[in-house]
């Protein structure tokens, strides 16, 4: 595995695109502030003044515009990219409404003439000889495709995919994931979950080596599945690099309760948190960095 560093504050994607667990109504406002990607882009440089570089990305419909939009900014070339692979409602809502093939030929369209005939001639072969492993190899890199120019700071699995390869006893898929992200990207690759416990368990048993994964995290047990305790058990044990993720609930807890809490815990490496204003960008900057000095 790459043994690039992570960065310790690590946006997240969810208030550019629409998305509060607590309040639907919170959610469509902050998507209708932020369609305006240049209203993302003020965030960013906001953070940037105060030393984040990192931001987590799903492959939304709209990640491409504003990839292209970092890339054009002076003051965000310093700034790595976590995508978060893939964006699980755009291949449901697109193979409904345009058939799946239609959707992987959209995300083609993003990429080079070189890049479409390795993909094609890779994932052709891998689907006419039914081989798994380039077919889903293929898929990875059609996602991939929005970020080609960005530096990549991880590259991390949907905990959709990710809980149903556990489900479904399907360990070959996190093998295969880890293995190409490695080998072809350069970066380390990450676990999503909502079922820590679980994804510890089941890397221990296959015999993983100080996996990077992702999970919700907090004071208040927030989508901590399936309990606190078990959770804060498996962050708590030795050997993995963990992401917390949700770390304020929500928007439940303040930043000093939040991050005295995740302090306790070593394996803690990197957090990732939603900002979609410059005071709260402030506040939740210097907490964290008032705790959780490395």
């Amino acid at each position: 595995m790459s043994d690039l560093q992570l960065e310790r504050i690590i946006l997240g994607h969810n208030p550019f695109f629409g998305v509060d667990h607590l309040s639907q109504e919170r959610g469509n406002e902050k998507a209708k502030k932020f369609d305006d990607t240049s209203r993302i882009i003020d965030v960013l440089l906001d953070c940037s003044e105060l030393g984040v570089r990192g931001l987590m990305m799903s492959t939304h419909p709209r990640a491409s515009t504003l990839a292209v939009e970092i890339q054009r900014k002076p003051g965000l070339s310093g700034w790595r990219v976590y995508p978060l692979v893939p964006y699980i409602n755009k291949y449901i809502r697109g193979a409904n409404e345009r058939g799946l093939v239609n959707v992987a030929m959209e995300l083609l369209s993003q990429a080079s003439l070189g890049q479409k005939f390795r993909m094609v001639l890779q994932g052709g072969r891998g689907l006419l000889g039914k081989d798994f492993r380039q077919a889903v190899s293929l898929l990875l890199d059609v996602e991939l495709v929005p970020f080609r120019h960005l530096q990549l700071g991880a590259v991390f699995l949907h905990d959709t995919l990710t809980d149903l390869a556990l489900g479904l006893g399907l360990d070959s898929v996190l093998d295969l994931f880890r293995d190409h992200v490695t080998r072809h990207f350069g970066v380390p690759a990450g676990l999503a979950t909502k079922n820590l416990p679980l994804l510890r368990e089941r890397l221990d048993r296959l015999g993983w080596a100080d996996p990077l994964i992702m999970a919700s995290f907090n004071r208040a047990g927030f989508y901590m599945n399936p309990s606190a305790e078990l959770c804060t058990e498996a962050v708590r044990r030795p050997g993995v690099r963990f992401v917390a993720m949700n770390t304020l609930a929500g928007g439940y807890l303040k930043p000093d309760a939040a991050y005295s809490f995740l302090a306790q815990f070593p394996t803690v490496c990197s957090i990732v948190v939603g900002i979609s204003r410059k005071d709260h960008a402030v506040e939740t900057i210097e907490a964290i960095r008032r705790h959780m000095r490395q």
